[in-house]
């Protein structure tokens, strides 16, 4: 949050008084935003000088909020369908035509786990090590906080909520080979620039991008896929009960289940998706440590 407005705020109006700050003003900050384009975090960035103001009304240090006004102006955004691949014979290609480009293996490593574990990009891309419980034994699980979820704000500060992902053999080979690659790292998939630093949250995306991959298939694509796939398989198995399963490894919790809520439910199930889903993907791929061999860019 804080370098989204070092980066369009602080510039524009961030040594202008508080209380000299007006809604013209703002818009013109949004508005530059948008025409990147960048809609959605142009929105997000209204939001948080708002929040900023709403701390300086309750402390006296402002009057009004300028940004408030200015949310019936921005430009609308559209949400689509994110581009995903939809068959499994399509994504093993693109893992393969990914994996046998020229880019840093951190990328790669990324991308591949993005692939095994079905995560949005923001909460990959900032694992600690620290996340990750019994790597050495037959069950290993990644234990995400829910701070770092996608979660309604009085969810995040309950740790009910932390997400329990089970580990697939291959996630774990891929958690093997980035350890290897940066041991020192707290981080599990740091910057090539700056190891205390996450990777690029584009650079995945660039990669994709670079290929014949281009409005396609995105990171976040992969949740789409491993959806598909594992529910045209369980409806052809007869296994309808794995819908909410899957759903529920998607961190997708229905409403009205805070009280009943157990990060824990159908693990041994969703171990078994898991791992059914690691071996369907990575049929004839090369083990995740001849990534860090591979051609470099």
């Amino acid at each position: 949050m804080i370098k989204s407005l070092e980066r369009d705020v602080f510039p524009k109006i961030g040594a202008l008084p508080v209380k000299g700050i007006t809604s013209p003003m703002v818009l013109e900050v949004i508005r530059a935003i948008e025409d990147r384009p960048s809609i959605e975090t142009a929105r997000r960035v209204r939001q948080r000088i708002s929040a900023v103001y709403a701390y300086a009304i309750a402390s006296g240090l402002a009057d009004a909020d300028p940004a408030a006004p200015i949310r019936a102006a921005l430009k609308p955004l559209i949400k689509g369908r994110q581009p995903a691949l939809a068959t499994l014979e399509e994504a093993r290609a693109l893992l393969r035509q990914v994996e046998a480009a020229p880019a840093h293996p951190m990328t790669k490593l990324a991308s591949r786990m993005l692939a095994l574990t079905a995560l949005r990009q923001g909460v990959l891309r900032t694992t600690m090590w620290s996340e990750l419980e019994g790597l050495d034994l037959d069950e290993p699980v990644w234990r995400i906080p829910a701070t770092r979820m996608k979660l309604k704000l009085d969810r995040k500060i309950d740790p009910r909520f932390d997400f329990m992902l089970p580990l697939s053999r291959q996630a774990t080979e891929v958690l093997e080979a980035a350890r290897a690659f940066a041991p020192h790292s707290r981080l599990v998939f740091p910057s090539q620039r700056h190891a205390h630093k996450p990777i690029s949250e584009n650079a995945v995306g660039y990669l994709y991008n670079r290929l014949v991959s281009h409005g396609r298939h995105v990171p976040h694509g992969w949740r789409s896929t491993f959806s598909t796939t594992m529910n045209e398989r369980a409806q052809a198995q007869g296994l309808a009960g794995d819908r909410a399963i899957i759903d529920l490894m998607l961190a997708h919790i229905p409403e009205g289940v805070e009280a009943s809520y157990n990060r824990a439910t159908y693990m041994p199930r969703r171990r078994e998706i898991a791992q059914e889903w690691a071996d369907l993907l990575m049929k004839d791929m090369p083990p995740a440590m001849a990534l860090l061999e591979g051609p470099r860019r």
